[in-house]
């Protein structure tokens, strides 16, 4: 699962770097920071724990219709020999009849079963992508008022730093401040004690 700010606001960070142009003086430099947003989202605790969460619920999603699969493979191997034993010339006509009424029964509980996997596969698809919104939003709001912390009366302009670079996009910051260990350092400060460990 990946976390990424909206085209956007990049955009308009993009734009607003520009728009310095080559004027800006070696003070107004100084206000100008970079942040490495896919950095501090890959480091800061709760978007690793936000990353097991979702891991463990798809898992979890995987095992059940995985089973459910099966259950319905069991029933298609079941509705494949009713029909091979019915083309059997030495059945009789009583026992035929018997076959047919119990092809009948495993086919509609084979659409019932389908349906059902339709509409749990639907459910699912809905419930990560809900979870993953809300734990994303959760996230960004944590590391924007973190930065606002760290840029507040200091810098005038933060931009972050593409992954991938794109046209208009910051793509070269030599001589900006990086204020992402600050940023991570204020996110992670209440890390639970198992979790700053692991950073170390």
């Amino acid at each position: 699962m990946k976390f990424t700010l909206m085209t956007a606001w990049l955009s308009a960070l993009a734009l607003a770097f520009l728009s310095l142009g080559n004027a800006a003086t070696a003070q107004d430099a100084a206000k100008v920071a970079v942040v490495d947003y896919n950095a501090i989202l890959k480091e800061y605790y709760k978007a690793k724990d936000s990353q097991k969460q979702m891991e463990d619920l798809a898992a979890g999603y995987q095992k059940e219709r995985n089973e459910r699969e099966a259950g319905l493979k069991t029933l298609v191997d079941a509705i494949n020999a009713l029909q091979k034993e019915m083309q059997d010339p030495a059945i009789s006509d009583a026992k035929k009849k018997e076959k047919e009424n119990q092809l009948k029964a495993k086919g509609e509980e084979g659409q019932v079963k389908q349906r059902e996997m339709m509409a749990f596969g639907q459910t699912a698809s809905k419930i990560l992508e809900d979870k993953r919104q809300r734990l994303t939003t959760e996230l960004t709001e944590d590391v924007n008022k973190a930065l606002t912390q760290v840029a507040k009366n200091k810098y005038t302009m933060v931009f972050v730093k593409p992954q991938v670079p794109s046209p208009g996009a910051l793509i070269f910051s030599e001589g900006l401040d990086d204020v992402t260990q600050q940023v991570l350092g204020i996110l992670n400060k209440d890390a639970p004690a198992a979790k700053k460990e692991e950073k170390k």
